[in-house]
């Protein structure tokens, strides 16, 4: 399944041995873990079409996408409060919100 990998090759960021597993899983790797760009991934599983015709999709998320997702699966109750009044700023989207005061 995998190509064992004999030969030893350092981090090109850090200088610090790759592990030989991860050489042998990606063998055309070139940073350890620690120096990494790719962030750890969530799998969700997602239930689609209607009827006889469902199948089960896995989602692929971020770990912030994987929070917000959780944080919306918990009752409203449980929710932290959002006030945007004070927090103009946090609203997201194409639109520029003018305060009439200004």
């Amino acid at each position: 399944m995998y190509t064992v990998i004999d030969e030893i090759m350092n981090c090109i960021k850090c200088n610090v041995e790759i592990p030989p597993k991860r050489l042998e899983i990606l063998p055309g790797t070139k940073t350890c873990v620690n120096c990494s760009t790719e962030s750890a991934k969530r799998g969700v599983p997602v239930m689609r079409g209607t009827g006889d015709h469902t199948w089960v999709d896995l989602e692929v998320l971020t770990q912030e996408q994987y929070e917000e997702y959780e944080e919306l699966k918990t009752p409203p109750s449980k929710r932290t409060k959002f006030d945007s009044s004070t927090d103009k700023d946090n609203l997201k989207g194409p639109f520029n919100i003018i305060d009439p005061e200004d």
